[in-house]
């Protein structure tokens, strides 16, 4: 019962610390339930595109379950500081080491059991409203889930229970290995002498990140431009807590050494204030920093995927149905189209027929295309494809009359193209940029960005390949048209790569980015509830931090309003930092993920980029309300001794 007691007036005592904890973890938890439910869901696992959004979902668990841990852990480390005196009060008034371990699990004990339950209520409760969010992106409505899944229930109580159990082993470990006069009166942290090693790290931080600008911006659309991002988030990572908790700390000391600029009233208080908070919170100011490039990059990814489906879309198919063959439609083929049309009660339109040569991949060097041959024959030097065809079929399939003379030609895509003078196939052309092309698309549905090129005569012995399009009427939902297109091309007996429906297709991208999206979301929110609370606590940090400052301060001489402003200033510049350096990655990484997202047939440039001004304007607006309200709880223990003394 004392246990009990105890643990009680703690929490009362330090409710400004346990309140805010126990509102992440019941948060965190409900995110994990509603993760794990929905992964389960067998509605789900039966839609086309169920496998790959299952997959994702679990990927996304993963990723959420890391973030999880990483918080308690994290949070778990200030809560030990604010507890350690505590400690060692109860171990002076003759607890012994097994009272303190036994006091110890009790409270992770109950936290646990705390967020635990009121987690899984809400995530019982609001899981449903995600799971109908998550129907609405997929545009799907005939998905079921039952209002409590058993099996997701017990798997969220299993890893609840072990990262408590994670944190409290850590706990334990430092009771054993703490004596009572440490735990009472914890070591001061003390100025560090930084030697030729430490200005080396701060270098080698700043390489580290300019590093990883240059790659994001020299990426390609090729197959290897994923490994490559994913190394420039390695050397970001490490880059920015060397730059963070070195390179800063370097830049003020270099300020420290210029005595004009230093011991000016209001430098000397800023950049030796500034030098305080970079030693203390270095790690957590890089922390909060990658927390908001991740949340930036996760929403300005999966939105501008989501909002340009149709777009996406396009790039497969410019009509409603698109076919690719050796030869023309046979009669028998147009019968089978109207028959199938028929009996769906489709009217299908006049038929557009023309040849084009066969996709052929390779990549550029200084406007003279090396030809690698068909797509089985890429390579990591491969970057998009040509197309050739002639003015003739041009003119037929837009209805124009264009004429060209000589080695004259005409070139599209729908990405960055090569123009002027270029070479194909050992033929040199003057191209003159389309300003646009409406049958644009991507006929083998690869990565690679096709260039399409009218020319008056093709090169002899390239392999053709002649191009159906139509398009249709039909009365319904779109369920009824994939299920017509689907016929279609079961009676055609035609595979994927020859047979294109845009309504089936929507659907299976809209499949996919909705799932994305959905996830997205759910990994921001994870991530947001991860980095207000790392906010706050460094905040309450700083805030005790700055009670002998803020007396000292006085003491020689700054009015009150004088030292306010100045704390106040330093905190806000401090506070700034991370969010100003994950709004620089978000700008520095569109051009790598502009080239990825072009590998998933979307070229629209503006739409990128009104997105992420309004994800990072959102994130800038949100950093700086979450700033003024943490701001009050850094006040009130900041004026408290000047009250106390008073």
């Amino acid at each position: 019962m004392l246990y009990f007691q105890l643990i009680n007036s703690s929490f009362k005592r330090n409710m400004r610390s346990y309140g805010p904890y126990l509102m992440a973890t019941i948060m965190l938890v409900a995110i994990n339930y509603i993760f794990i439910a929905i992964s389960a869901n067998t509605s789900l696992k039966k839609l086309n595109t169920g496998s790959v959004t299952t997959a994702m979902l679990d990927l996304g668990f993963k990723f959420i379950l890391l973030v999880t841990l990483a918080f308690l852990i994290y949070v778990n480390r200030f809560l030990w500081q604010q507890r350690s005196q505590e400690m060692g009060l109860y171990s002076m008034l003759g607890m012994t080491s097994h009272n303190l371990q036994l006091l110890t699990i009790i409270e992770k004990c109950y936290l646990m059991v705390i967020s635990l339950v009121t987690g899984l209520i809400f995530g019982i409760i609001f899981e449903k409203l995600a799971f109908l969010g998550l129907g609405y992106l997929l545009n799907i409505g005939h998905l079921t889930q039952p209002w409590f899944v058993s099996s997701a229930i017990l798997k969220t109580i299993i890893i609840t229970v072990s990262l408590f159990v994670i944190i409290m082993i850590i706990d334990l470990i430092k009771l054993h290995r703490m004596t009572p006069n440490q735990l009472w009166q914890p070591q001061a942290a003390s100025h560090k002498q930084h030697g030729v090693l430490y200005t080396l790290g701060g270098i080698i931080g700043f390489i580290l990140l300019i590093w990883a600008y240059y790659i994001t911006l020299t990426i390609k659309p090729r197959i290897s431009a994923i490994s490559h991002f994913m190394l420039a988030v390695m050397l970001l990572v490490v880059g920015t807590y060397l730059v963070f908790i070195i390179g800063s700390i370097i830049l003020l000391h270099l300020l420290q050494r210029n005595k004009h600029f230093y011991y000016q009233p209001r430098h000397f208080i800023a950049v030796s204030g500034m030098l305080q908070r970079m030693e203390q919170n270095g790690a957590s100011l890089a922390t909060i920093c990658l927390l908001c490039s991740s949340i930036l990059v996760i929403l300005f990814t999966s939105i501008t995927l989501y909002v340009g489906i149709g777009s996406t879309v396009k790039s497969y198919s410019p009509d409603d149905v698109v076919m690719v063959g050796t030869q023309t439609l046979t009669k028998d083929q147009q019968s089978t189209i109207s028959t199938v049309a028929h009996h769906h009660n489709a009217k299908v339109n006049d038929y557009v027929h023309y040849q084009m040569t066969v996709p052929q991949y390779g990549y550029w060097r200084n406007n003279h295309f090396i030809n690698q041959g068909t797509i089985q024959k890429m390579d990591n030097k491969t970057s998009g494809s040509v197309i050739l065809l002639t003015t003739k079929e041009y003119n037929k399939i837009t209805n124009q009359h264009v004429h060209l003379s000589g080695n004259q030609a005409l070139a599209y895509a729908n990405n960055k193209g090569h123009y002027g003078k270029i070479t194909v196939n050992n033929q040199t052309y003057h191209a003159k940029k389309l300003a646009h092309f409406d049958q644009y698309f991507n006929p083998d549905h690869s990565i690679y960005t096709p260039l399409f090129i009218v020319v008056n005569k093709l090169p002899q012995h390239t392999p053709l390949a002649t191009v159906t399009t139509f398009n249709y009427q039909l009365k319904g939902t779109q369920k009824a048209r994939i299920k017509f297109e689907q016929d279609l091309q079961s009676q055609l007996k035609m595979n994927n790569m020859a047979f294109t429906g845009k309504a089936t297709i929507t659907s299976l991208i809209n499949g996919l980015y909705g799932g994305l999206v959905f996830i997205g979301i759910l990994i921001s929110i994870a991530l947001a509830i991860t980095t207000t609370i790392v906010i706050y606590f460094k905040q309450i940090s700083e805030g005790y931090a700055d009670h002998e400052r803020f007396h000292t301060m006085q003491q020689v001489g700054l009015s009150e309003q004088e030292t306010v402003k100045s704390i106040h200033s330093q905190v806000l510049m401090v506070f700034l930092m991370p969010v100003i350096g994950a709004i620089i990655n978000l700008g520095f990484a569109i051009p790598a993920i502009r080239q990825i997202m072009i590998q998933l047939n979307f070229y629209n440039l503006p739409l990128m980029l009104t997105v992420g001004a309004i994800v990072a304007i959102s994130l800038l607006a949100l950093y700086l309300i979450l700033y003024g309200l943490t701001t009050r709880t850094y006040q009130q223990i900041v004026d408290s001794p000047v009250k106390s003394i008073e």
